[in-house]
């Protein structure tokens, strides 16, 4: 039971250079942050807000993954979900492909209070050192 975890850093297409068609509103270059295989023994994997946020997930074996997203998706404080498509034949300065903003297709997810123990991101994760009123 494995998965290919490709997360990406998406970086602003004025900085690397666009191909020479129109590129969709919101796109932006898809840098790789790392390639990773998890499996087949239970891993824990942890992504955050600066680095390898825009990710890929693909079924190597037959697996499933769940995902704690914290703090949870709320467009109101702006932490909105946003599904990108990697652009066919577009490529940024660099070989980067692109990201165009797109729909989740029948992709969904579903809000539940998590009833866990108390969850601390490594103060990496924060930027720094953990503080009081970061803990989630």
């Amino acid at each position: 039971d494995r998965m290919r975890v490709r997360p990406y850093n998406p970086e602003p297409l004025e900085l690397v250079a666009t191909a020479l068609w129109p590129i969709p509103p919101g796109a932006s270059a898809a840098v790789l942050h790392e390639d990773h295989v998890l499996g087949p023994t239970p891993e824990t994997y942890m992504l955050g807000p600066g680095e390898g946020n825009v990710h890929e997930l693909f079924a190597l074996e037959d697996c499933a993954f769940f995902d704690i997203v914290v703090p949870s998706y709320d467009p109101a404080q702006g932490r909105a979900c946003t599904y990108y498509a990697l652009m066919s034949g577009g490529m940024a300065l660099g070989h980067h492909p692109i990201l165009v903003p797109s729909d989740a297709g029948d992709f969904g997810t579903e809000e539940l209070r998590y009833a866990g123990p108390r969850f601390e991101p490594p103060a990496a994760f924060l930027g720094g050192a953990a503080q009081e009123d970061q803990r989630w």
